[in-house]
């Protein structure tokens, strides 16, 4: 990693964008190459000074789970990499979430919006989600989509080829090797594997890590695999649902499952432009 050794590397993405799917995967990236990894899901984690934080923590590979750019767009040697996603999946994604999976606390924004969702009907709650998810789209639609070091995903091509599009993160990112890799490389890879699992059995925990400069491609695609769908929900393929789940159901275009008239017409009111603006719409006539 000579040719980008002080560059910070980051994930930017948004409230059910797959953050926490995709944090995995990271967190064991930096375990392999012996990089520190940090997280913050808003600017006040880092009290609005980014490069600051960054700095006196010594982060190497960082997410900024509910991105906004103005937060961003004076950041300097770096590389990463932003993931949206189709807005309407965000708020049926984000409906099921608060209304039964993800953590809150008594006093949390999101414990209060629980608590409304509870006693209302499902439209009503969608109706509800399409209102409380608009910092999030607003964060959508102001984010420059224009910026050289920063390589703009899907969510759905994430869910549909997550194997391919990762190792594309990957590359951009330059912590894959490139070349195939020599019988050495891939006696040192197995070797640092083997050693870790050692450690872990025998003491219960890693006492030492072997670490690579760069991950070789299989590598990258096992964890990519141990961190696939159907192993977070312990068998479960996509479009299987669980409603009480985090990892809900896995597939894109689920908003068309549950929208009806009236969340079309207040969704068009409010966000159409943003969808146009992300290509997944090319008019109103949907």
């Amino acid at each position: 990693m000579n040719n980008r050794e002080k560059q910070v590397l980051y994930f930017f993405g948004h409230h059910k964008c797959g953050t926490q799917w995709i944090q995995g995967i990271l967190q064991e990236v930096c375990q392999d190459m012996g990089l520190n990894y940090g997280h913050a899901y808003n600017a006040e984690k880092f009290n609005h000074d980014l490069e600051l934080f960054i700095a006196n923590k010594k982060i190497d590979i960082f997410s900024y789970t509910n991105a906004n750019y103005k937060e961003v767009r004076n950041l300097e040697n770096f590389r990463g990499f932003h993931v949206v996603r189709d807005p309407r999946d965000i708020v049926v994604s984000a409906y099921y979430s608060h209304l039964y999976s993800h953590p809150t606390d008594q006093s949390s924004l999101l414990q209060k919006e629980r608590e409304k969702l509870q006693k209302m009907s499902q439209d009503e709650g969608l109706l509800q989600e399409i209102e409380f998810n608009e910092s999030v789209f607003n964060d959508m639609n102001t984010w420059n989509y224009e910026q050289q070091d920063v390589l703009e995903i899907k969510m759905e091509d994430l869910m549909t080829n997550p194997y391919a599009t990762f190792v594309d993160i990957f590359r951009f990112l330059g912590i894959v090797s490139e070349s195939r890799p020599t019988f050495k490389q891939r006696w040192n890879h197995l070797s640092a594997l083997t050693y870790r699992q050692l450690q872990q059995s025998l003491f219960g925990k890693v006492l030492m890590e072997v670490h690579l400069e760069r991950i070789p491609y299989e590598r990258a695609l096992g964890i990519i695999y141990e961190n696939r769908f159907q192993k977070k929900t312990k068998g479960r393929k996509p479009g299987a649902e669980n409603i009480k789940s985090h990892y809900r159901k896995g597939v894109a275009g689920d908003w068309k499952n549950h929208f009806k008239p009236e969340h079309t017409e207040l969704f068009k009111q409010k966000y159409n432009d943003l969808l146009i603006k992300l290509n997944y719409e090319k008019d109103d006539n949907w």
